[in-house]
């Protein structure tokens, strides 16, 4: 028979190891289930997998506010809109400024024990986060972060970006900063078994003018495929009849009906080209400015858009319009029109069926090439005097930057570019950029 001490001592010892064998296990399941220490007060933690296949498991990280994940690929960090810096600190709560460094990373390597800054862009604003790589087991990362309150000024603070849900093509590279106050429309068309955004403008409905048209060329949209249609007195289903410029407002009134969009400039469809005779697009301009030098200028600025054929350029933005801030006031010409009447406005700069009269037309250009960007602007008076068979250097009298052009018409052009981009690309011109 067992003695009694030491049956006692016994039971002790088995119930020791049990707790002990429990405890151990406990500590083990705390590892798998990746149990993270907290470094700051009020941090998140999240399991992003996919560190060794992502392909067999397969998470995002998308913290609050903010609209879209960053994740783990080919064991590093990265996500749209996202960039890293590794910070060397190992604690989130040592981390206590946002680096003003330029040397931000799309794709920053996931290293066990690391603390980065993250960096989430908007057009408008960056938002920052901490981060801290607390684990790496197999396929799984454990991390801590903590949204920083601190947001810094974006890349593109001037941009389209607040109307982007309700006009999604107001992002368009083209498209100038919108007016709330004017109605802004795109047209589409479909070509190639797609939806194109044909050109877009923003109407005046007060002058019953547009204050602007914008499209642009690429290796598609350049292509010249159909010959122009004439269809004018269509009805606009985008302007409302009350503010709808029409036909018998344009005639025996000494001037052209003038394209601002040139019909030349949209013929890779039918539809396109048809699109081109909506009155919002026309305006009334002096005959032999209309017919000698903006059609050259119009066939320059095409020639630099068909060049995305031989893949000179990727793709050129147009802005064009006429100054409906400055007008032709007081005038009479010396030129009959086809009409065999002389243009004349009023002291409000309108002609005798009160339409108004630009006193200059402009256009803004932007070409890109890869990362490579080119801009050019052109204010032109609108002017019986101007060469009728205008030559290169005739056209770069009239060149201006973009900066200039926009301190002209009131006009922010190309506003979609990131800042430093826009602000290096429209300060200054140079003629020799462009291919006469």
């Amino acid at each position: 028979m067992m003695n009694k001490k030491y049956a006692i001592c016994l039971l002790g010892l088995l119930i020791s190891a049990f707790f002990t064998a429990c405890d151990n296990e406990g500590d083990s399941q705390v590892k798998e289930n990746g149990y993270i220490e907290s470094t700051e007060d009020g941090t998140s933690t999240a399991i992003l997998k996919g560190y060794e296949n992502p392909n067999a498991e397969f998470s995002v990280l998308k913290p609050s506010g903010f609209d879209s994940p960053f994740y783990i690929k080919e064991k590093s960090f990265m996500g749209d809109s996202y960039s890293f810096i590794e910070a060397s600190e190992s604690r989130l709560d040592a981390m206590t400024t946002v680096p003003v460094s330029e040397n931000w990373r799309e794709k920053m390597p996931v290293t066990l024990g690391n603390t980065y800054w993250v960096r989430y862009e908007r057009p408008d604003f960056y938002h920052y986060l901490k981060l801290r790589v607390a684990y790496i087991m197999g396929n799984a990362v454990g991390v801590e972060y903590l949204i920083v309150d601190t947001k810094s000024e974006g890349p593109n603070t001037n941009s389209n970006f607040r109307y982007e849900s309700q006009y999604p093509s107001a992002m368009n590279m083209e498209t100038p900063a919108l007016n709330a106050s004017n109605q802004y429309v795109a047209y589409n068309v479909t070509f190639d078994n797609s939806q194109w955004v044909n050109y877009a403008l923003e109407y005046v409905a007060e002058k019953k003018h547009s204050a602007w048209v914008a499209f642009s060329f690429d290796q598609w949209t350049s292509q010249d495929n159909v010959s122009r249609k004439n269809v004018w007195e269509q009805d606009d289903p985008n302007i409302d009849n009350s503010v709808e410029v029409t036909e018998s407002m344009h005639k025996n009134d000494g001037y052209d009906k003038g394209h601002l969009v040139a019909s030349e400039d949209r013929v890779y469809c039918r539809d396109a080209n048809q699109q081109t005779f909506y009155y919002a697009n026309i305006s009334p301009q002096i005959g032999v400015f209309n017919q000698k030098y903006w059609a050259a200028l119009e066939k320059q600025v095409q020639t630099w858009g068909r060049s995305t054929q031989q893949s000179v350029y990727d793709k050129v933005y147009v802005t064009k319009g006429g100054t409906i801030n400055k007008l032709l006031t007081n005038f009479t010409g010396t030129i009959k029109a086809n009409d065999g009447l002389y243009p004349t406005t009023d002291a409000d700069g309108k002609t005798v069926k009160g339409l108004i009269v630009p006193a200059y037309y402009y256009m803004a250009i932007l070409a890109e090439k890869g990362d490579t960007y080119h801009a050019i602007g052109f204010l032109v008076p609108h002017s019986e005097l101007l060469p009728q068979k205008p030559t290169a250097g005739d056209f770069q009298v009239y060149a201006v930057s973009i900066d200039k052009l926009e301190q002209e018409t009131g006009i922010d052009f190309f506003c979609n570019l990131p800042d430093v981009i826009e602000e290096a690309v429209e300060s200054s011109y140079d003629v020799n950029d462009w291919a006469w």
